[in-house]
């Protein structure tokens, strides 16, 4: 028997199912079968009832859950013990996050509130910089960036990366625009258009845009590379760009933002990031936190 397999059989009684469990661990759900059926093996008796729709723990699952769950306790606080001296001086320098987000004018706004609600969650000073979806890694491996917020799941190894909301889209549009007059836009509405797609930020290509493509949007696309995100673009070519959070960040001079109506919004996934290891960021600690600020679905 292994600490693992202890974690293990929390997260399975706890989520309901080996893929719930292997998701929260950042496991492969084939290593949390191969550890449950060693575990099992070595009790001499099933932990959980395996079912189409999930699993249920046994009376042995649950009497090993229960004192599992000290068992960790006190593990977390040896661990907290070892981390004490690196945690200590982390305290007093300030919580460095990465944000992969275009830089347009508004996003100031965003960036603040990340700031402040982080620094209400982790009782630190926290510092925001915009950086590009492809850096997002590399950040947090060179330590340049604590933990970083995406659009998209950032997959490595040595990643942990959890969701910690949703937040809906709108389109930002010239004041001069035939549907700005409109308080609300369908797909079928925005279809004549050109949308502007930021290539060099693919994760909100991936995320939102291409969500939307996926979904019955059949705009030209202006690709970033070959059409900057200027006023006149917009205006002389009547397009339209998907944003996020527009609520906070407001629409630049001359601009509107419309929501797009229910039957078609796609919500969108904002994940966190940190590197794997003592002193790691709990994401899902952090994201029970962050409910209590209502920013997220």
């Amino acid at each position: 028997m292994n600490i693992k397999q202890v974690r293990y059989v929390c997260a399975i009684v706890d989520l309901g199912s080996f893929s719930a469990a292997a998701a929260h661990e950042g496991v492969s759900v084939q290593a949390v079968s191969k550890a449950m059926a060693e575990l099992e093996s070595a009790l001499g008796e099933p932990l959980f009832e395996r079912r189409s729709a999930g699993v249920t723990p046994t009376p042995t699952g649950r009497a090993f859950a229960s004192y599992a769950r000290r068992i960790l306790e006190d593990w977390d606080a040896l661990e907290r013990f070892v981390a004490a001296p690196h945690a200590e001086r982390a305290a007093s320098s300030p919580f460095r996050m990465g944000f992969c987000c275009l830089e347009y004018p508004g996003v100031e706004r965003l960036v603040h509130l990340i700031s402040t609600v982080t620094g209400k969650i982790l009782g630190r000073k926290v510092e925001v910089e915009l950086l590009g979806c492809s850096d997002g890694i590399e950040a947090l491996r060179s330590h340049h960036s604590d933990a970083v917020i995406s659009v998209s799941p950032l997959l490595a190894d040595d990643v942990n990366c959890g969701p910690i909301g949703t937040l809906s889209s709108g389109v930002l549009l010239a004041s001069s625009h035939p549907l700005a007059a409109k308080s609300q836009v369908t797909l079928a509405d925005l279809n004549d258009y050109p949308v502007f797609y930021p290539t060099p930020f693919e994760h909100f290509c991936e995320s939102v845009v291409d969500a939307y493509r996926a979904n019955g949007l059949s705009s030209p696309v202006f690709d970033a590379s070959s059409e900057t995100m200027s006023a006149d673009f917009f205006t002389s070519q009547n397009a339209f760009s998907f944003i996020v959070a527009g609520n906070v960040t407001g629409a630049m001079d001359g601009f509107v933002i419309r929501p797009i109506e229910a039957g078609d919004m796609q919500p969108v996934p904002i994940c966190l990031s940190s590197l794997r290891g003592p002193g790691s960021l709990d994401i899902v600690a952090f994201r029970k936190a962050l409910s209590r600020f209502s920013l997220f679905a």
